[in-house]
């Protein structure tokens, strides 16, 4: 039986397999990563460590977004129905029913859109840059656990 801490989860599956995702399956790599975030966002949620808890899932992703990702993503959180929000526009409609909002745009780097464009009064995400992002984001959150700055939230056995 091997124990999966928190830290190797984040490794071998946040980053890792997600990885392996976005180099085949772009598509499914936003679905992926949404669900990372949010899950990021749960281990940085004081408030509530079940990371199973309901009603969380907003915060979460927002927390995350804004503690963990680029400044260039900060202006699209919480934005109200008629703008980009990347909780309700990506994060809902992609683990809900595997499709954006109208307000957001999927593309890949050989599109050559830079990542974050507004085209189309669209958001543009590139999913190679979005996993990259991602993934400095999972390396904070490990960063953080090594440091002693958050405790874990789980230990699994498989």
């Amino acid at each position: 039986m091997d124990v999966i801490t928190q830290e190797k989860y984040i490794r071998q599956v946040l980053i890792d397999e997600i990885g392996d995702v976005v180099n085949q399956h772009k598509w499914l790599s936003f679905i992926l990563i949404c669900s990372g975030i949010e899950f990021l966002g749960g281990c940085l949620d004081t408030n509530q460590r079940d990371l199973n808890t309901s009603g969380r899932s907003k915060k979460r992703f927002n927390t995350a977004i804004f503690m963990l990702f680029p400044q260039d993503y900060h202006q699209y959180i919480n934005k109200g129905k008629d703008n980009v929000g990347l909780y309700a526009q990506l994060r809902c409609g992609m683990n809900h029913v595997t499709l954006p909002g109208l307000n957001v745009a999927l593309s890949e780097r050989k599109s050559q859109i830079p990542n974050l464009s507004i085209l189309e009064n669209r958001l543009v995400l590139i999913a190679e840059d979005f996993y990259d992002d991602f993934k400095n984001a999972c390396q904070k959150i490990i960063s953080m656990l090594e440091n002693g700055e958050i405790q874990p939230t789980f230990c699994i056995s498989v």
